[in-house]
């Protein structure tokens, strides 16, 4: 977003980014090139996005757990973001800084076309009174997407036992 971008841009007009400090962003839809002002002055950027819906509960925390982050930064610095990644608990993937618009779309369109789905089945069960519909729905939703993930080769099925 231009705010990310203006933020940057500014702290860099005030002298704010120092030689060799982390500057680390996790808006999906941007790699390191918004983050030249800071390079410039010498700062070492990153871009770490965990796929993650955070919540802002604790919750958060086990979700990283397993959870994979995309990364992106110059080749030199690329094991810093690694790194990163994997101290949140996620197992880091490289994301070219070109790729990152096609990556931000594919998480977009993850996040709100399950969003929009599960609201709209839910919101037909309780039209007709089904208490509940989000529980209701919860171990259907879940194993649907778990079978959809398997099928793209995102997990491995608990029953399939060839490695």
């Amino acid at each position: 977003s231009a705010e990310l971008a203006a933020v940057v841009e500014g702290l860099a007009a005030v002298g704010a980014w120092q030689p060799g400090q982390l500057v680390l962003h996790t808006a999906p839809e941007f790699g390191t090139d918004v983050l030249r002002p800071a390079a410039a002055l010498g700062a070492i950027p990153l871009a770490v996005h965990p796929e993650v819906a955070f919540s802002g509960t604790s919750m958060d925390l086990m979700q990283l757990s397993g959870a994979f982050a995309a990364v992106t930064a110059p080749g030199a610095v690329l094991p810093i973001a690694q790194a990163i990644a994997v101290e949140l608990g996620c197992e880091p993937v490289v994301i070219a800084e070109h790729d990152r618009p096609v990556y931000a779309e594919a998480i977009a369109t993850a996040t709100s076309f399950s969003r929009s789905i599960v609201q709209q089945a839910t919101g037909l069960l309780s039209g007709i009174g089904v208490e509940h519909p989000g529980s209701y729905l919860s171990a259907l939703v879940r194993s649907s997407v778990d079978q959809a993930l398997a099928e793209a080769g995102r997990i491995v099925p608990l029953d399939d036992e060839e490695f």
